[in-house]
């Protein structure tokens, strides 16, 4: 009982006991003595008195003390005793806190990735998780690292903790909540019997982690994307499921509000698939396989040519002519978007310099690109560099840029504004533009999307764009009608007040030497049966 100590006053006692039993062991031997010599004194006929005993000789004498000594030693004995005693508790505790540190996040309390792996294996290797229902569900923060940028990573750890405490408020007991890293989440939940729908779960979680935040004097809304996976049906193993969460997570992320999404098989094919586009997308950049082409872009009113868009394009040396629609989506999930949304920048910006100054270029940003800190820098850097005037580079944007615009995104558009160059609302009617957004960022030009323009024919599709251009003027801004492909279409265009339109009926997309032969051959002239100039 005397290896394990629980507190100070347990230690005490063990040091009083000692104590105590010192003394006794000397009052014992000392009495021992005593009754000893006074019998061996009684048969010497030396006498037996007790003076006699004690004051007989000096060994005699100390025996009176021997108590006294004897509680002293044993007093010792229990000092050492209590000092291994407390060195035995720091011990325990050093090896809880580290077994704590060892399964738990340092910030958020909550489980870590250890722990994780710890349990999944546990789980997995028995079935019980299986057979209890059990889904993981992989969560991340979107854009979180606005948060951080802008209101200091004190602020984001703020964040973190407080999302902690929703998900453990939010979980059931026996549920895991683990947090991964950065601003990534992990929770294995149960269902149980009047449970039924995992969908429910993520439902709560969503609820609960887009609630305001208070930080100081402002509130943080943060917004949350969740990937689900089955345990033991998507996948059998701890990495299998984390992939397949992954995997819907990213199906979840592509959606403009908190949303969270299931794994299904599909997702594993389009995944693979587009791993290896990544990988021949990378050695395509390295080895010069995009190029930049132009499409031009006429006036309504004079049918003069006004502009080209630069469009990219990937010329694979076996697939061949690879679709934007495919190899720009995994461009800005991997990032690879920045550096590439430069060099179309750049090679656009140079191409238009060699035109006449009254012909401008149009350039797509992605949404990704606004995360790039220096993204306003750059393109004051490329047009410095090239030599080509402010108001002839045309930046477009889509909606979903400005669906919930972050203070960064609102930052680089007033920048840009500064800077003299012309903005664009790309695929105008596809998403979530407000018109407070439309008159707050003084856009210059409405691309009304090519699908309205394709389904002319319908009624609505006509009121629509009838509707768009309407808003246009109201707003002092040029329309731009894409998709533009017979006389029909370019009759609607020009009978509507539409500023501007684009499409094949003029020409497809160019490379830059049939940029040039264009512009050598057809400026200023009209496309025959055309518009009237």
């Amino acid at each position: 009982m005397f290896l394990k100590a629980s507190n100070r006053n347990r230690l005490r006692s063990i040091e009083r006991m000692y104590l105590v039993w010192g003394v006794t062991l000397g009052a014992v031997l000392t009495v021992s003595g005593f009754v000893l010599d006074t019998r061996f004194r009684l048969f010497m006929g030396l006498g037996s008195d007790a003076w006699a005993t004690f004051t007989g000789t000096v060994m005699h004498f100390l025996m009176l003390f021997l108590p006294f000594i004897m509680g002293g030693i044993f007093l010792e004995l229990g000092r050492r005793q209590q000092r291994f005693l407390d060195q035995m508790h720091r011990f325990e505790q050093a090896e809880e806190l580290t077994r704590k540190q060892a399964h738990s996040d340092t910030l958020t309390g909550l489980f870590n990735r250890t722990y994780l792996s710890k349990m999944m294996e546990e789980g997995l290797s028995t079935g019980q998780w299986e057979a209890r229902q059990a889904y993981a569900y992989l969560l991340d923060l979107d854009d979180f690292k606005h948060i951080n940028d802008t209101m200091g990573h004190v602020a984001g750890d703020h964040v973190l903790v407080a999302v902690a405490a929703q998900l453990k408020q939010t979980a059931s007991d026996g549920d895991v909540v683990v947090r991964l890293g950065g601003d990534e989440f992990f929770v294995v939940h149960f269902l149980d019997g009047k449970e039924q729908d995992a969908g429910s779960f993520a439902d709560r979680i969503i609820a609960a982690l887009t609630k305001p935040i208070p930080f100081g004097d402002a509130q943080i809304t943060p917004n949350a994307s969740i990937g689900i996976a089955r345990i033991g049906h998507d996948g059998k193993t701890r990495s299998d499921i984390l992939r397949c969460a992954d995997l819907a997570l990213y199906e979840a992320k592509g959606e403009p509000t908190s949303t969270y999404r299931f794994y299904s098989a599909e997702l594993k094919l389009v995944s693979d698939r587009q791993a290896v586009l990544e990988t021949e997308m990378r050695k395509g950049i390295t080895d010069g396989e995009f190029e930049v082409y132009y499409q031009p872009i006429y006036s309504v009113s004079t049918g003069k040519l006004r502009s080209f868009e630069a469009l990219l394009r990937w010329k694979h040396p076996q697939r061949g002519m690879i679709s934007p629609v495919e190899f720009i989506p995994i461009a800005e999930r991997s990032g690879m978007i920045i550096p590439i949304g430069y060099q179309v920048l750049r090679d656009a910006c140079r191409a238009a310099v060699s035109w006449p100054d009254h012909i401008g270029v149009a350039v797509n940003l992605s949404a990704v690109q606004f995360k790039d800190c220096a993204l306003v820098e750059g393109i004051e850097e490329t047009l410095r560099e090239s030599g080509l005037s402010p108001d002839r580079l045309d930046l477009e944007v889509t909606e979903s840029l400005l669906l919930e615009p972050s203070p960064r995104v609102v930052s680089a558009i007033e920048r840009l504004r500064e800077l003299g160059v012309r903005l664009t609302m790309d695929d105008f009617g596809t998403g979530f533009s407000s018109l407070n957004n439309l008159r707050r960022f003084r856009f210059d030009r409405l691309k009304i999307d090519r699908s309205f323009t394709r389904d002319l024919d319908k009624s609505d599709s006509a009121e629509i764009i009838k509707s768009m251009i309407s808003l246009s003027k109201a707003l002092q801004m040029q329309a731009t009608l894409e998709g533009v492909e017979n006389e029909t279409q370019l009759a609607f265009a020009r009978n509507e007040g539409a500023t501007e339109v684009q499409g094949f009926y003029y020409a497809k997309p160019m490379t830059v030497v049939d940029v040039g032969i264009l512009l050598r051959d057809h400026l200023g002239t009209t496309k025959q049966g055309g518009i009237a100039a």
